[in-house]
């Protein structure tokens, strides 16, 4: 059988068995490269260049400087303080969280760690506002979801590859736009939903006074700035300059390695490097060109973002967006693009939209850690039923999909494109 049509089948063995087994896809894309290799008479050096090292480095460089700002208490410290600017407008909680999801994604570390961290913010404070938590956690982590693909982000970093691969610019700032415009809906209907308006009026809010940032804190925001400036305004690379920071904080006493080290998310690194691998084989060898080809078969011109969106979406509720969904679909963009007469930066658009909105389903690592957060307050049997939570979530995975899928057929994403 054709390589290129064997490596496919082995890319969807490898997302089935991940689903299945609970296993890491890009470990299992590392081994199924090596049957390939084998059985194909492939040479080794032409597997191995599927690692992209630069990409590694942009990851684990970000991944690093954060575990260390992390560790240290500063975004904690600065979450309560942005929530102490609404005063007694409790119900303006939930866009806080917003700005502050989108302020913890966009500086640097990206959407992984920072959906796992808003709702451990969001949910107590809350809780102790007698605000809805899961309406706030949700919309916590579709501000997340909006600065996914600033600039200074890992995931970016991984999409700009894969846009320039196919002769694209690799310019993230029209998917950011977009990804704000279908979150900030989709937060709307959500604050809707649950009347975020009515704020419980017997909870008694606690007139704590916060503390200060101390000198490590100070030092994790300047390194911060350094970062943002650096990347924006000189072009450094962000993975370089995240070890850099990063290195110089913990001479400082500002974070101890080891820890910082241990924060990486090693798992989703592996994963992306893992399933870009087998990508190269696919690509090298025609398989691009036959998912291609499939596709065009049940696309037309009108109907091509929407297709691609509801796809992205559907994949991303059974695999990991970044290390799955973008490297698969992201590089039949520029094909379909020119063989529909459509946009190939708004094809990628939908991509990681559709791969990221879809994200709060409870079998998702975002709707998860939600329904866990949610869990631990007190009475939360009798408050947030976890039979109904379960549905709601789903829901909410549902609307955001089908937002972006209404706008990507009413050509929304081609308006600034």
């Amino acid at each position: 059988m054709n390589l290129g049509a064997v490596s496919l089948i082995l890319l969807l063995a490898a997302i089935v068995i991940g689903f299945w087994r609970k296993a890491n896809v890009g470990i299992l894309c590392i081994g199924f490269s090596m049957i390939l290799m084998i059985a194909y008479g492939l040479d080794s050096k032409e597997v191995i260049a599927g690692f992209s090292s630069s990409l590694f480095i942009q990851m684990v460089g970000i991944t690093y400087l954060f575990s260390i700002i992390n560790g240290n208490g500063t975004l904690e410290l600065l979450a309560k303080k942005m929530v102490a600017l609404v005063g007694k407008k409790r119900h303006l909680i939930p866009f806080v969280m917003y700005a502050l999801g989108f302020i913890i994604c966009a500086v640097g570390p990206g959407a992984i760690p920072s959906l796992a961290i808003v709702p451990v913010i969001a949910i107590p404070v809350a809780i102790s506002a007698g605000v809805n938590p899961i309406m706030t956690a949700v919309i916590g982590d579709l501000g997340v979801m909006s600065g996914r693909m600033s600039p200074l982000t890992p995931e970016s970093a991984v999409v700009r590859e894969l846009m320039e691969a196919q002769g694209m610019k690799g310019n993230t700032i029209p998917i950011m736009i977009g990804m704000i415009i279908t979150a900030l809906v989709v937060a709307a209907l959500v604050y809707v939903y649950y009347k975020g308006w009515k704020v419980d009026e017997n909870v008694s809010v606690s007139e704590e006074k916060l503390a200060k940032f101390n000198t490590r804190q100070w030092l994790s925001l300047a390194g911060l700035l350094v970062l943002a400036i650096g990347a924006l305004f000189f072009s450094w690379n962000v993975g370089l300059t995240g070890f850099l920071v990063g290195t110089v904080l913990v001479v400082l006493g500002d974070a101890q390695e080891k820890k910082a080290i241990a924060g990486i998310p090693w798992n989703v690194i592996l994963m992306v490097m893992g399933v870009g691998i087998l990508m190269n084989i696919i690509s090298i060898s025609g398989g691009i060109d036959i998912m291609v080809a499939g596709l065009e078969k049940v696309m037309g011109p009108h109907t091509a973002a929407m297709i691609m969106a509801i796809a992205a979406g559907i994949m991303s509720f059974f695999s990991s967006g970044l290390g799955v969904v973008f490297p698969t679909l992201i590089p039949t963009a520029s094909g379909l693009a020119s063989g529909l007469g459509v946009s190939a930066v708004q094809l990628v658009t939908v991509i990681v939209i559709g791969g990221t909105v879809s994200g709060f389903t409870p079998i998702s690592t975002t709707g998860a850690l939600i329904m866990a957060g949610v869990a631990q307050q007190e009475n939360a049997d009798e408050r947030f039923p976890q039979n109904r939570l379960f549905i709601e979530l789903f829901a909410v995975s549902f609307i955001a999909l089908g937002v972006l899928a209404i706008f990507a057929l009413l050509g929304i994403y081609g308006l600034y494109v």
